[in-house]
């Protein structure tokens, strides 16, 4: 790895985006397929449980009508027949909720685990220029583990708020239905409760972009754990909010794009670019630069992984002698002896 440089003085996320896309140019061209496929499964590591995590919610597609045109219940009498059911089974629901829930941590740790590993395979094959698989897991698995510790940490408190704020609106829902409370008051809290977890949903995806793309490289910068590069990063940002702010909004349109050519990719394939693996060696072009695009922009604060860019050669004008570094040793002709 490049040793540290001081940070330029101007500090571009536009900048490092073109050097980033030169990055890729040099190292993924002339096409070899056997090197994009095994980038394309470091890849896949990388992105593993990224983009596809979430908590949904999906409602029943209807309610059966008892009786006539106008007999079936309502809303209000079905809400409320569930929170008496609820109530009467509560260690039954708590059981299996219970079983549930650690089946889905046991689920995440060991994708998180995965995950890890591929994010510190995917930098040091972008950053060094290869396509290693073996040597990047084993080199970095303490690195990695340090990782994980906190990207765990990171989903069990993002998914337990989640949880509670989920169960705090069910609640309201409940006793607005048995009639409890003004109606104006239910709404204001339901309200509320939405627009905290959709801060909790912003929060959590600043986070792991911010765990992803820059506390990973430092790790390996700096030879440290998480922690350590956490604290280095949040100097960074504080430092240089408008930079890391013209980085994420960016970061977001690079995605709608992106996620745009997947699509159109996966109607031309007949679904056939979702496959895994199949998706990241089609679009490596894509994901590499995505990849180099954060490394360019830790190159310019200072924190160099990537090699150094290699200078073209300057010609000589015309009219003036060869330069001394031009000039091959032995070559050179002896003036004529002088008796």
């Amino acid at each position: 790895m490049s040793t540290t440089t001081a940070p330029v003085a101007r500090l571009s996320p536009l900048d490092a985006a073109q050097q980033a896309f030169g990055h890729t140019r040099r190292h993924l061209f002339p096409f070899r397929f056997e090197r994009w496929l095994a980038l394309g499964f470091v890849a896949f590591l990388d992105q593993c449980g990224r983009s596809q995590a979430g908590l949904g919610l999906r409602l029943p597609g209807g309610l059966p009508d008892h009786g006539g045109g106008g007999g079936g219940k309502g809303p209000g009498p079905v809400l409320s027949d569930a929170g008496a059911w609820l109530a009467a089974h509560v260690m039954v629901v708590m059981a299996i909720a219970a079983v549930v829930l650690v089946m889905v941590l046991c689920f995440t740790a060991l994708v998180l685990w995965i995950n890890s590993r591929g994010v510190f395979m995917y930098v040091d094959d972008v950053a060094t220029g290869r396509a290693d698989v073996s040597r990047p897991w084993r080199e970095h698995a303490a690195r990695a583990d340090s990782y994980f510790a906190w990207s765990f940490g990171l989903t069990v408190a993002a998914l337990t708020g989640g949880i509670v704020l989920l169960v705090a609106a069910a609640l309201v829902g409940i006793r607005m239905a048995r009639g409890h409370g003004s109606l104006a008051a239910g709404i204001a809290a339901l309200v509320v409760l939405v627009g905290v977890f959709l801060v909790l949903l912003i929060l959590s995806a600043l986070a792991s972009l911010a765990l992803r793309d820059f506390v990973a490289p430092l790790q390996m910068r700096t030879a440290s754990s998480c922690g350590t590069a956490v604290t280095l990063f949040l100097g960074l940002l504080r430092a240089h909010p408008g930079t890391f702010a013209v980085y994420v909004l960016l970061k977001i349109v690079f995605a709608l794009v992106l996620g745009f050519v997947v699509t159109v990719a996966t109607c031309l394939t007949c679904c056939c670019a979702l496959i895994p693996v199949v998706t990241q060696t089609l679009l490596q072009l894509a994901f590499y630069f995505e990849r180099a695009w954060p490394l360019c922009l830790l190159r310019q604060l200072g924190y160099d992984l990537l090699p150094p860019v290699p200078m073209p050669p300057v010609p000589t004008p015309p009219g003036l002698p060869p330069r001394s570094s031009d000039v091959t040793f032995g070559t050179k002709e002896e003036p004529p002896h002088v008796p």
